[in-house]
């Protein structure tokens, strides 16, 4: 080991001992130091044992939090002795350097706890990372602590100006809205429903009964976004829509062979599938994890246009279609064997003899 690199060491291991050093004799012989080159050691070797202690995740070490801020402050202290200590003093700069470093201090040692804490969350439940670009409005929306007024427009406005919705027919600004739904820009939560929505379509025109429990449950579906059924089989099935410079890792695979089991448990004498479809890939382990558990997996799936409307018979044999931001949209489930069926405009829906949904309050 470098003699410097040594020296950095032993600067971390005195900033360790818990003794509140800046109140102590050996502060003035510690900031007499010319702590320059450890500072600058410390934080370029990125590949090195500063790195991994900075960005250590481990919640049950919350001494590491501490250990983080102190080296901090003491850099900060520092630079107060210096101030003090200069040809030319800057005492009052210098008070003020200590007085903010010691608020930095605790709120430096509070963010990093919460970060491992947050880290060991998201490593438990890997859904929650859905949620993590999320703005805080969204986020609510999404969990179901707010929810829309129960009229038309308040959800059309999404898409519609107040002119558009009076002066235009019913099918121009049905037609009008979904087309602006399909082309607006989303978040990237909505992004993500949408692609459980083709996903489960595909699975639809293969004759499963799909639950849209992502759609359905938000932060409750545990990584179980459609559930298919056809006869004795259930396929649970976990979609991610992700930029296709992300890779997906094998806590996502143990999260959905954990969905799997659950389903078992809850349907006894049915066979139970796993599937994990992605629009960009896994890493090498989460592919032998996938293999060793039984779980099929699909790499590189991407989006795709397919008709959104779900005109469905209801059992009183009412003809009902809805839109992509009615409420009861991803509860509907279509049985062509029944009659329902997807398709593309609000003409072909109507001439066929549908209406649209009555309640119109959205959840998406």
């Amino acid at each position: 080991m470098s003699e410097k690199l040594s020296n950095a060491r032993s600067t971390l291991k005195e900033l360790s001992t818990g003794v509140p050093y800046y109140e102590t004799d050996y502060i003035n012989n510690f900031y007499s130091r010319d702590l320059s080159e450890d500072i600058e050691l410390l934080f370029s070797l990125k590949e090195k044992e500063f790195n991994n202690f900075i960005t250590e995740k481990e919640q049950t070490y919350p001494w590491l939090s501490e250990f983080y801020a102190d080296y901090l402050y003491a850099y900060d202290m520092h630079i107060a002795q210096y101030l003090n200590t200069k040809s030319r003093p800057a005492h009052r700069a210098a008070q003020d350097v200590r007085r903010i470093a010691k608020e930095k201090r605790e709120l430096i040692t509070q963010n990093k706890m919460l970060e491992h804490q947050l880290t060991v969350y998201e490593d438990l439940f890997p859904w929650l990372l859905d949620f993590k670009e999320l703005s805080i409005e969204d986020a609510a929306k999404y969990a179901g602590l707010v929810s829309d007024t129960n009229n038309e427009y308040s959800i059309l406005k999404n898409w519609l100006s107040p002119e558009e919705y009076q002066n235009l027919s019913t099918k121009e600004k049905y037609q009008l809205a979904l087309d602006r739904y399909i082309h607006k820009p989303k978040s990237k939560w909505q992004v993500g429903i949408d692609y459980e929505r083709y996903i489960g379509y595909l699975y639809e025109q293969k004759g499963y009964r799909v639950k849209y429990n992502g759609a359905l449950s938000g932060l409750e579906d545990m990584g179980r976004d459609l559930i298919a059924t056809s006869g004795k089989y259930i396929i649970v099935i976990q979609c991610k829509r992700w930029a296709q410079e992300k890779t997906i890792h094998e806590k996502h695979i143990f999260q959905l062979f954990g969905s799997m089991v659950l389903a078992e448990i809850e349907n006894p004498g049915k066979i139970v599938r796993g599937l994990f479809v992605t629009t960009t890939k896994l890493s090498d382990t989460a592919i032998q994890c996938a293999k060793h558990l039984g779980i099929e997996i699909v790499q590189n799936k991407p989006m795709a246009d397919y008709p959104m409307i779900k005109c469905n018979i209801a059992k009183d044999g009412e003809k009902i279609y809805h839109l992509p931001f009615d409420q009861q949209y991803d509860r509907i489930m279509l049985n062509s064997k029944d009659g329902d069926f997807y398709c593309k405009t609000i003409a072909e829906a109507e001439d066929k003899g549908f209406r649209r949904a009555w309640k119109w309050h959205g959840t998406n």
